[in-house]
């Protein structure tokens, strides 16, 4: 029997292999694509900034803690801490207001604070005293502008305010006796997106613990209050500027640049992983593709049809049918060593002889003559 090799088409070809791996590599393209546009910073620039800063202060808002006169103190995970909040009067009852509009007449903005100014000062300080930040920032004003403080302060003295800062400095510093009962206050200052390089100077009585001391910090926070007066400072230069002076309290959020700097760190660790997984997939799937076309090819190698009819003419001849082509007489057996052998007789001829052995002798069953006995 001979074994002709054929190459039928294989169940996958080679062609849909291929494309098969074009769509896998794709598909790890994509995923990295992916990884990098979850991060919101990203779109950033087609939202608006107003809609940005709430989503920013939804996620970054906490629960915070209420004591009654205790404390300022951390909490669990630092950014929660314990407000003191004491009884009394605010700004919510009538006399009360008015007994602050009479005050308020012995302010004079775009000077450093005197004496006289003091009593509305202290009055601001209980007024933020007793109610906690999340009540405070509910019924404030969020729409009162660096511009709107500096061109009309008697207009908005005394309003709850609130806004989003970026603070720059930060110090403590030891109260005399006062009517707010305060031993201690501490001083912010800082900037808005709207004020861009005009400051604001905050005043709390309690300073969240996530907000460092020092002359130059970069923290993000939210600050809500009772605006005082427009307060007279000297800056570096010494040149004489002047500040919005706001009473009330702060709460640390999340630095939107320390988050991006975390997260830049994160994605360089991650990146090498990644290249070295796509790598990896891609010599995976090279090695399974030569194995899977190897296996085709050996698997092709069928055997040819058998052909009975030359069986049947080999068997009666002794001879393939491609080597008799134009012969028309069969193939006669040579002589063995010394004597020569009789002419071959088939099968067939064989049992077709007459039963006189006797006289021809006995014809064996290969064809050769056997001398009578």
């Amino acid at each position: 029997m001979r074994y002709e090799p054929r190459l039928p088409t294989p169940g996958f070809p080679r062609r849909e292999l291929f494309k098969l791996m074009s769509m896998l590599m794709m598909l790890v393209v994509i995923g990295m694509l992916m990884y990098r546009t979850r991060n919101p910073a990203m779109w950033r620039w087609l939202a608006d900034d107003d809609h940005v800063e709430q989503i920013a202060l939804t996620a970054n808002s906490d629960v915070t803690n209420i004591t009654s006169e205790a404390p300022a103190q951390s909490g669990d995970n630092g950014d929660k801490f314990a407000e003191t909040l004491v009884a009394g009067p605010n700004d919510q009852q009538a006399f009360e207001w008015s007994q602050a509009e009479y005050q308020f007449q012995a302010i004079s903005d775009k000077t450093a604070i005197a004496a006289e100014e003091m009593p509305a000062y202290w009055r601001l300080m209980r007024w933020s005293m007793t109610q906690p930040f999340d009540e405070l920032w509910e019924r404030a004003h969020k729409d009162r502008y660096f511009t709107h403080l500096g061109q009309n302060p008697d207009k908005h003295r005394g309003e709850l305010i609130a806004m989003k800062v970026s603070l720059r400095r930060s110090l403590k510093h030891d109260a005399v006796k006062n009517s707010a009962g305060a031993k201690e206050v501490f001083e912010a200052w800082g900037v808005t997106t709207e004020s861009r390089t005009g400051l604001y100077c905050f005043v709390v009585y309690d300073l969240p613990p996530r907000i460092p001391l020092g002359p130059n910090i970069h923290e993000e926070a939210e600050f809500v209050g009772y605006f005082h007066k427009l307060f007279s400072y000297e800056d570096a230069l010494g040149k004489t500027r002047w500040a919005p002076l706001l009473i009330g309290r702060l709460r640390w959020r999340e630095n939107p640049v320390r988050m991006a700097l975390a997260r830049q760190r994160s994605d360089r660790w991650s990146w090498p992983w990644l290249l070295v997984g796509a790598a990896v997939a891609a010599v995976s799937i090279g090695i399974w593709t030569t194995r899977y076309l190897a296996a085709s090819q050996v698997g092709s190698l069928e055997l040819a049809p058998i052909d009975h009819s030359a069986i049947e003419h080999w068997l009666e001849t002794g001879a393939e049918s491609s080597d008799l082509d134009g012969a028309s007489e069969p193939i006669n057996l040579t002589s063995l060593d010394r004597e020569p052998l009789a002419e071959v007789i088939p099968f067939e001829s064989a049992a077709s002889q007459p039963a006189d052995s006797e006289k021809s002798g006995v014809v064996s069953q290969l064809g050769m003559p056997i001398d009578p006995v």
